[in-house]
């Protein structure tokens, strides 16, 4: 599994940097990643809440008031408006585009609006409904509609606003787009505008508690990449004490805001089994990304569990030497550099 890990983040690492933070969608994308897996099981297998946790608001005002934040954060995109931008995003999300940007080397906000990509049109989409959770400072407004994304053929999705109240005002934090092909049920009921169906399903639910604004990262010395595969697995991270990430039962990479740091850098996690989901072999890798044409990204920190293992996370320091950085060239004549392993894989019997 450890040469098949390997290859995969590697492979990941090069994909994610070339594709850039440019550009509005691959920020977007970088920020709100889900897989369609990971919606499906947690449609089969996990417990519904109780609807008590969310407010049903009046539908007609609710919608009045996504629509306008939306479609005035859409437009400040396609005029690279900052200020109509930064009235409409909120302060949470502002950090991370930031963060990001500045965790590749991108100057911020002039990278954010170089490439401007539409968002999608509200027009597009059938209005389901919207809840209020937080005591009625956040609110999640879900649509329905046909999305053609990338080179694919168009396909029923739904497309999820998540919404702060912060400053006296409503402010978009994060768009969620899911693919409804493989969950038809779902779609019939999104289609009848069962707000019952809302209150079920967490990826249609507002946040429970208020998102925490990360702290201003630095310029990287390093550019840091994080690849976890958590089947059946939540995990909540935070390396070198600034860049903060969660994982749920997903295969996902992120930019370390920040990035890492010749020496010693410090990863601390926790690992929390999800109920009624399975749980076969996981794998975190951190991964220095290359910067040079031609260079490989070198794994510098992995923890490889399998099914039977019962880890927890906890805190680890490891320390990446000038080796490290010196073999990501394909003329390194040395011998590698090993990644401090927190926990080998078992031997097989």
């Amino acid at each position: 599994m450890r040469a098949n890990f390997s290859s995969i983040v590697a492979a990941s690492a090069l994909l994610s940097l070339a594709a850039g933070a440019a550009t509005p969608a691959a920020i977007e994308a970088e920020l709100k990643r889900r897989a369609a897996r990971q919606q499906t099981a947690q449609q089969q297998n996990r417990p519904r809440p109780s609807a008590q946790r969310f407010m049903v608001p009046d539908q007609e005002k609710s919608r009045a008031t996504a629509e306008t934040v939306y479609n005035t954060w859409r437009l400040s995109l396609i005029r690279g408006s900052e200020q109509a931008w930064r009235s409409t995003t909120s302060n949470s999300r502002q950090m991370k585009v930031r963060n990001l940007i500045v965790s590749q080397r991108g100057s911020f906000p002039r990278d954010y609006f170089r490439q401007t990509q539409e968002a999608p049109k509200l027009e597009n989409f059938a209005y389901v409904g919207s809840l209020l959770g937080c005591n009625g400072y956040t609110m999640a407004s879900t649509y329905i509609g046909n999305v053609q994304l990338g080179s694919g053929k168009a396909a029923e999705n739904a497309f999820v606003l998540e919404f702060v109240f912060e400053g006296g005002r409503w402010k978009l934090d994060q768009t969620r787009m899911f693919n409804l092909t493989q969950l038809p049920d779902v779609r019939k009921r999104l289609r009848e505008k069962d707000l019952t169906l809302l209150q079920e399903q967490d990826g249609f639910q507002p946040y429970d508690r208020i998102p925490t604004t990360p702290p201003a990262c630095s310029s990287p010395v390093l550019i840091g990449k994080v690849f976890v595969d958590c089947p059946g697995r939540n995990i909540e991270m935070t390396i070198n004490d600034v860049s903060m990430h969660e994982f749920d039962d997903e295969r996902r990479a992120d930019v370390i805001s920040g990035g890492l740091k010749r020496g010693v850098n410090t990863i601390t996690y926790k690992i929390t089994d999800r109920d009624g989901l399975e749980r076969p072999s996981m794998a975190i890798g951190l991964f220095v990304a290359p910067e040079t044409p031609g260079n490989s990204p070198i794994c510098v920190f992995d923890h490889i569990i399998d099914a039977q293992d019962k880890a927890e996370g906890g805190t680890f320091t490891f320390t990446i030497t000038n080796d490290h950085i010196a073999s990501m060239n394909p003329r390194f004549k040395g011998t590698k550099p090993s990644p401090h392993h927190v926990v080998p894989l078992k031997p097989k019997k």
